[in-house]
């Protein structure tokens, strides 16, 4: 994977310098190519973790609950991306409180998704108390 990594960087900085050039004279273009590079980009870095994911899968399956947990994670790292790159590309387009909102809605999604895990914990902890 680290082999792969270096790959990925690579096209993203050669894709950004390429991008800027680009912009000077074709704003949109350079947009549209920068939206088709993190695209490609994105895809390929999942497709590399399917088979990571099946294995934690695979182990987590083993343990009661575990599968809750885990698919809980994947979520809330799923959308922790996904709002990182929604805020961010707002900020490029100098959109701060788009941004803000797009975060804000992140934390409040990864709250709600949290809550049944909390849940959860809590009732284990009571249990081990004897309450």
């Amino acid at each position: 994977m680290s082999g792969e990594v270096i790959k990925f960087i690579a096209v993203i900085v050669v894709s950004a310098v390429f991008i800027t050039a680009l912009r000077t004279r074709l704003a949109e273009q350079g947009f549209l190519l920068a939206v088709v590079v993190i695209v490609i980009v994105l895809l390929a870095v999942v497709g590399s973790l399917s088979g990571a994911v099946l294995k934690f899968k695979d182990l987590f399956g083993k343990v009661e609950n575990a599968n809750l947990y885990f698919l809980t994670a994947l979520k809330v790292l799923g959308i922790s991306y996904i709002v990182t790159f929604a805020a961010d590309l707002c900020r490029d387009f100098g959109m701060s409180a788009l941004a803000q909102t797009a975060e804000i809605t992140g934390k409040i999604a990864i709250f709600v998704l949290s809550l049944p895990l909390v849940t959860d914990v809590l009732d284990t902890a009571l249990k081990f108390v004897g309450l």
